[in-house]
């Protein structure tokens, strides 16, 4: 921003402080005022700037966004709630950035912890519903739409620590995705509207809910539509939209191949294909569950996560071979 829109900014964002918290709350905040405002404008600003560039209801206006846009409120009021967060020696640190906070709250519909790390460039539109935690870190050029939930795994009794998602650069998450839990987010990763995501997603990966499968794609190429696995007795079912030829491979939680194992088809039908495992005979260690399912083609390439029986197929196929270490 020019000078001049920079200086209308921090009068815009003092503004707001002022009316947000009490006399007392300002005075214990002098000390830290510059420190706290310069840091909050540079951030605002470049928010603003990344709004104005990627929504195009906007027009590029970044007056009309910070003037009219509430979901922009909750940003504004979060880079303040954060730097007051920061600041260790500020006397009643903690009630200031959660009086702030939940400022941001009332105007926008939108909670967010003031110790979450957001970084730079970071878009929340439509935001109305979204609820970010304490321990979420979120990357640079991140963009969040209505409704998105980064939280803890559990209801009550979350345990301390780290226990939010953390979202690499660059990730878009669709409208009342949720994402549950200590998972780590890769860059450029797309979550689709409506997601349930409660496992690591690897980077530039494109993640959507079928029938209660958390299935992941490659960004490029078209949509295959609705594909599903699920084991029945000691067989492997692949059942949807399949590919006529398909390279299908079992992975470990970090998505490392396991070699040792091949899948042989026993039933090729349109929407229906079966397969037995066999273990090469190799002996290896025991992989990291929950396993994943990799189905790959010319077009394109998914992965299934954590298939409904597949980690206690592959383990009873396994077991005879398995290393033991120390044993």
């Amino acid at each position: 921003m020019r000078y001049l829109d920079r200086l209308k900014l921090y009068d815009g964002l003092l503004d707001h402080l002022v009316h947000a918290l009490k006399a007392e709350d300002m005075e214990h905040l002098m000390p830290y005022l510059d420190g706290i405002m310069d840091s909050a404008v540079v951030q605002v600003a470049e928010d603003l700037q990344a709004y104005a560039a990627r929504d195009p209801a906007s027009c590029g206006r970044t007056e009309l966004i910070l003037d009219t846009y509430a979901s922009f409120k909750a940003v504004l009021f979060h880079r303040l709630a954060h730097q007051v967060w920061l600041r260790g020696g500020l006397v009643e640190r903690e009630l200031i950035a959660h009086r702030l906070a939940n400022a941001g709250k009332l105007q926008s519909g939108v909670e967010i912890h003031p110790a979450a790390r957001i970084g730079r460039r970071f878009v929340l539109d439509h935001g109305f519903g979204t609820v970010i935690g304490e321990t979420c870190e979120i990357g640079d050029d991140c963009y969040l739409l209505s409704g998105v939930t980064l939280g803890a795994a559990g209801i009550a009794d979350n345990p301390g620590g780290k226990r939010h998602p953390s979202l690499g650069n660059g990730v878009e998450v669709g409208a009342g995705a949720r994402i549950l839990g200590a998972v780590h987010i890769g860059d450029h990763a797309f979550i689709s509207p409506a997601c349930v995501i409660t496992q690591d997603v690897p980077a530039n990966t494109r993640v959507s809910i079928v029938n209660q499968l958390q299935m992941q794609r490659a960004s490029a190429g078209a949509s295959r539509g609705y594909l599903g696995a699920f084991v029945l007795g000691e067989r492997l079912h692949l059942v949807g939209e399949l590919p006529e030829a398909e390279e299908i491979t079992v992975l470990d939680a970090d998505h490392h191949l396991l070699g040792c194992l091949t899948l042989e088809c026993t039933v090729r039908e349109r929407h229906h294909r079966q397969y037995r495992l066999r273990n090469l005979g190799a002996v290896t260690p025991a992989p990291r569950y929950p396993l994943n399912l990799r189905i790959g083609d010319v077009l394109q390439d998914m992965t299934l996560l954590d298939p409904p029986g597949l980690s206690h197929l592959v383990r009873a196929v396994l077991k005879p071979h398995i290393l033991s270490i120390g044993g």
